[in-house]
């Protein structure tokens, strides 16, 4: 298959992607500086954390944060999460009069317990009908705003458990209900993170609907983007756990679809997007709180740096993007500059 059919622009509704490299939604990771650098390196769309409908409607103090967008991060989607169907509907409309993006999307998909337990999220696959009443509730209250109406999309998995595979009987009625596009993660909600992604089902949701379908799971460098469109003739592919650490996987992609070398980035360059993505964290958020958040992804960044346990100690404990800025020098003084580990590349579900 021609390179150019693998990275091609995608069209979601009245929405065209420039490419169709999707940034996935993950709770405390894609917050606006995560996805600002994303944007910048590449990525097609990038998608908010999830944002929980009741408190969308309620307007919750966190709503700003969650919802934030760069100006040049359009198109935008924001992911809605809960399990009330008027409530999704009323979010969909406070969205839309207050242009907060260009597409919404519905989570039927998160694994989490806290999301699972409260009838949200995956739970969702076990129940259609309100599922189809929360994807038409959403698509209902985009239609009132006439020409302003945005596309809505859903995310969810093959199904419960092997058990209970109905992913195709979803997308199906995502389309009928008039979703403009659906994300298919290619694993049920008991398989989680891990288990191999089973793709064959993807393709059969492709084969169901007319609408795009996008394929989600173990999706890292251009090699499986194509191993995964050959087998399932997904439309685009959404990327998650892979960005954890290779925020840069974006214009990796791209550039080995344009036929050109990976950024060959060495660990003084990495230092250097860290310190960047760090300030982003301290202004956005302006307290320490951001900075704490922004220790977990400290650790995916150095994972497998040489000689590096002392640096990852202390970048535990951080507290100021002054400090971040200070160990990281002093880091690289000590040990001069090397090329990444290669499995930074690869292992990208294991801890840190």
């Amino acid at each position: 298959m021609n390179d150019e059919i693998y990275i091609k622009k995608l069209n979601i509704g009245k929405v065209t992607l420039e490419n169709n490299l999707i940034l996935a939604p993950l709770a405390g990771v894609t917050d606006y500086p995560f996805r600002l650098i994303c944007r910048a390196l590449g990525a097609g769309l990038t998608v908010s954390e999830m944002i929980h409908v009741t408190a969308l409607t309620h307007k919750s103090k966190h709503i700003p944060t969650l919802t934030m967008r760069g100006a040049n991060e359009r198109p935008y989607s924001i992911q809605l999460f809960g399990n009330n169907p008027q409530h999704f509907a009323n979010s969909v409309r406070f969205i839309i009069r207050n242009a907060m993006s260009e597409i919404i999307d519905i989570n039927m998909g998160c694994p989490a317990k806290q999301v699972v337990t409260s009838g949200s999220g995956s739970y969702l696959m076990k129940e259609p009908e309100l599922a189809r009443s929360i994807i038409k509730a959403c698509v209902d209250a985009s239609a009132e705003f006439g020409e302003a109406a945005l596309p809505v999309t859903v995310k969810i998995r093959l199904g419960w458990d092997l058990n209970s595979i109905n992913a195709v009987d979803y997308v199906k009625m995502a389309e009928d209900c008039g979703a403009a596009m659906v994300t298919v993660h290619a694993r049920t909600y008991s398989m989680r993170f891990s288990g191999t992604p089973l793709y064959h089902h993807v393709a059969d949701c492709k084969k169901a609907v007319k609408i795009p379908v996008v394929v989600n799971g173990d999706i890292n460098l251009y090699d499986s983007v194509k191993k995964v469109i050959d087998i399932c003739g997904a439309d685009g592919v959404m990327i998650g756990r892979a960005a954890m650490g290779r925020i840069w996987i974006f214009n990796d992609i791209l550039r080995q679809a344009a036929g050109k070398r990976m950024l060959d980035f060495s660990i003084a360059d990495v230092i250097k997007l860290i310190k960047l993505h760090g300030r982003l964290v301290a202004a956005f958020y302006c307290d320490i709180n951001g900075v704490e958040s922004f220790r977990k992804q400290l650790l995916w960044y150095t994972k497998g740096w040489y000689d590096s346990a002392k640096l990852r100690d202390r970048l535990k404990m951080v507290s100021s993007a002054d400090e971040i800025d200070s160990i990281l020098d002093e880091y690289i003084k000590r040990t001069g500059d090397t090329a990444l580990p290669l499995h930074n590349t690869f292992n990208v579900y294991e801890r840190v």
